[in-house]
C-alpha cells in the first residue's frame, strides 16, 4: 500500500468538505438576499407569491444535492 495515496485521498475529502462548507454559506447567503429583496419596506412583510414558490421548492427539495462534479 502507498502511503502517498492514503494522504492524497485525505486531501481530496478535506477539500471536498471545504468545498461542501462554501456551497452550503453561498447558498444561505443567495436565500437571504432573496428573502430581503422580496420583503416590502416598512411592515417588513414578505411577499406572498414569494414565499409561496420558496416553501414548495424547499418542501420538494429542487436545488439541493445537485450534482456539480464533472
Amino acid at each position: 500500500m502507498d502511503i502517498s495515496t492514503g494522504t492524497a485521498f485525505s486531501g481530496a475529502s478535506a477539500a471536498q468538505a471545504n468545498n461542501m462548507q462554501k456551497d452550503v454559506a453561498g447558498a444561505q447567503l443567495i436565500t437571504k438576499t432573496l428573502d430581503k429583496l422580496n420583503t416590502t419596506g416598512m411592515g417588513a412583510k414578505v411577499d406572498q407569491d414569494y414565499q409561496f414558490q420558496k416553501d414548495v421548492l424547499n418542501a420538494a427539495g429542487i436545488g439541493n444535492k445537485l450534482d456539480t462534479v464533472a
